[in-house]
């Protein structure tokens, strides 16, 4: 075999078996659920995460709706010297309502067709979906232009299914640097591994 052609085929089985990006392992406040974030990636302060998902609040916020807020919602993002600069996860728990494996399903027959018909339509691109009954999860990808950021912003939305309702997982990051995040993220978002108590139940179980 050509010297050349050795050189290559022993580089391409070095990536093959080189190891994916560290990543660090975190339990959630109560333990009901861990997920592993990329390296490197910070905790986002509470308030902070607040005042985004409450944009034009006025006043203080109150310490109890702030306690509240702290049960269901989680931020993360790469070191920068702003808060919420790309790229970034947002993590939700819903309760209240419990979803079933047909909801998951719709959710992801509507992925596609939702994301394309809400775009503002420049640059907007679907990437892919899947759904995963085994797992009780599905998600979906797109890239869009954002008004917030100023540029076109790729998402990744990941939802699965829980005893008392669900957890979703969505990620941000620039579209002109997809490739280099898009496997990290996907790999934190895909980590998710529930509590036996969180574990979703079908009825009568």
């Amino acid at each position: 075999m050509h010297r050349f052609a050795v050189v290559l085929l022993a580089l391409a089985c070095l990536l093959r078996a080189a190891p994916s990006p560290a990543q660090t392992r975190l339990a959630t406040p109560g333990g009901s659920f861990t997920i592993s974030l990329p390296s490197g990636f910070v905790t986002i302060p509470p308030l902070e995460l607040y005042l985004f998902e409450h944009r034009g609040l006025s006043g203080p916020v109150p310490p109890e709706a702030l306690a509240e807020f702290r049960k269901t919602r989680m931020g993360f993002q790469a070191p920068a010297e702003k808060w919420f600069t790309l790229p970034y996860l947002i993590v939700s728990v819903e309760t209240g309502r419990k979803r079933g494996p047909q909801d998951l399903f719709m959710e992801s027959v509507m992925a596609e067709r939702d994301s394309e018909s809400q775009s503002s339509g420049e640059g907007h691109r679907f990437l892919e979906k899947d759904h995963q009954p085994l797992k009780r999860m599905t998600y979906y990808k797109d890239v869009a232009y954002s008004a917030a950021h100023g540029r076109k912003v790729a998402m990744g939305s990941y939802t699965w299914l829980t005893s008392q309702g669900f957890i979703r997982v969505a990620w941000f990051a620039p579209e002109d640097q997809l490739r280099a995040w898009e496997p990290q993220l996907h790999q934190a978002a895909m980590s998710v591994v529930l509590s036996p108590e969180l574990e979703y139940r079908p009825e009568g179980r």
